[in-house]
């Protein structure tokens, strides 16, 4: 997984600057959510291969989501507040990851029958759920956040954000 992040990251940020959010958001949404699903038919005896073939797609969403979800974040403020905004969108993220290992490791515990042995592989299908609905998130507010619509919000938000001195005359007809 951390190879195809690391392989994944930086195509991401290309893709972001030369064509936008759209596409990355779509290909880590469709990434998640394809391996959240594979996962769910875990067991003790699945073959090596179908896990390295799974966690190859994980990475590659996992590597995609970062530059848009930070371009998203920045692009809807005032230049002023940009570096307020990637703060934000930075700690979110880590609180996600924080909250996200609680709930995983929650949801799989409560699902434990048994020896752990035996029982986690099965236990651990909540917790690929969650991660199939999670990446189903990132797909739908990808839709919904790049399109032309959100651009045009976006650019509204921050011309009616920012600060008069900062403001661009409009051009007289």
């Amino acid at each position: 997984m951390a190879a195809m992040t690391v392989l994944a990251s930086p195509l991401s940020g290309r893709i972001v600057g030369a064509r936008g959010p759209r596409l990355p958001l779509i290909v880590a949404g469709l990434a998640m959510t394809a391996a959240g699903l594979m996962l769910t038919r875990l067991t003790a005896a699945t073959p090596t291969s179908w896990l390295i073939i799974t966690y190859l797609v994980f990475g590659l969403g996992f590597g995609v989501v970062n530059a848009p979800i930070t371009n998203t974040a920045v692009s809807g403020m005032p230049r002023a507040q940009a570096g307020v905004a990637a703060a934000v969108a930075s700690t979110s993220r880590q609180v996600g990851i924080s909250l996200g290992v609680a709930v995983m490791g929650t949801a799989v515990i409560s699902a434990m029958t048994g020896p752990l042995r035996s029982s986690f592989a099965s236990a651990s299908h909540v917790g690929w759920w969650i991660i199939a609905g999670c990446g189903a998130a990132v797909l739908a507010v990808g839709l919904l956040t790049s399109g032309q619509w959100a651009r045009r919000t976006a650019a509204a938000t921050a011309d009616r954000l920012a600060p008069a001195s900062t403001k661009i005359p409009a051009a007289a007809p």
